[in-house]
């Protein structure tokens, strides 16, 4: 049961980081963050478009009127 978790979460983020919508955010992150002076605002940047993404996923999801 837990591995298929892993495996649907994994998937999940899997589908997010291919996407030219994660790829644009990320890298507009990644400016702003660099110009403010935020620490590896690579990493952060990545992060953050990540869960980003993920929350507005669940969102959707969780909205859904099938749900």
């Amino acid at each position: 049961m837990e591995t298929e978790l892993w495996r649907d979460m994994v998937g999940k983020i899997s589908t997010i980081c291919v996407t030219g919508q994660f790829k644009r955010l990320q890298h507009q992150l990644e400016d702003l963050y660099r110009r403010a002076g935020v620490p590896q605002p690579a990493v952060q940047a990545y992060q953050d478009a990540l869960l980003s993404l993920l929350a507005e996923e669940e969102e959707v999801h969780v909205s859904s009127p099938a749900n």
